[in-house]
């Protein structure tokens, strides 16, 4: 739409606006215009020309209507009054028809805490108990964790973040601080059957 269409259809609407305008003015001055029709007589048969008045008696139907209860239309949607619609009662499936099972309840996702705790106890699983041997009264255990072999005492630390809790002749405990949650969680390895015969 160009400027001039624009301008054009503004001086429309105010054109059109002046003549609401002067009609409502005119009408609530409490005169009431008469409506008068001439109509030329260019056949016979054609009844005289008479002058319509609107009948005084006849009430003005714009200044009758009154509302019972205004409604806001800037109101939020939300806060206009909701109609509850008529519930359609279901009707059983036809009994060819095939039902298909409701879908199976979604486990809740894992927090981050939770994936951290159990990524700490994947790392702890790796290790494998090959034996122990009780030296001077203090037990050390041997460990491996792929192609590395620890030998460890009770309260060592194993690659900077896994501590060794308890030698037991078949079992050790190890435990890894999880930053994310701050705890510790734990891991119990047993004796691998291999080392034990």
């Amino acid at each position: 739409m160009t400027n001039q269409h624009k301008g054009l259809l503004l001086v429309g609407l105010f054109v059109t606006w002046g003549v609401i305008t002067a009609y409502q003015m005119l009408e609530d001055s409490g005169t009431k215009p008469s409506v008068q029709t001439n109509i030329a007589a260019t056949n016979s048969t054609l009844p005289t020309v008479r002058a319509l008045t609107l009948d005084e008696s006849f009430p003005n139907a714009r200044q009758m209507v009154k509302f019972t209860q205004p409604r806001n239309i800037f109101s939020p949607i939300g806060s206009r009054k909701i109609v509850a619609k008529r519930k359609i009662p279901k009707r059983p499936p036809p009994s060819n028809a095939i039902v298909s099972p409701p879908p199976a309840p979604t486990k809740p996702s894992p927090s981050p805490e939770q994936l951290a705790a159990q990524r700490a106890r994947q790392e702890l699983n790796k290790f494998r108990f090959l034996g122990y041997l009780t030296k001077g009264g203090e037990s050390q255990a041997f460990l491996t964790n792929g192609q590395a072999i620890y030998i460890v005492k009770q309260g060592e630390m194993l690659e900077g973040q896994v501590q060794v809790n308890r030698i037991e002749p078949e079992t050790i405990v190890l435990s890894a601080e999880v930053w994310e949650a701050g705890n510790q969680v734990q891991a119990t390895i047993p004796l691998t059957p291999e080392s034990s015969s």
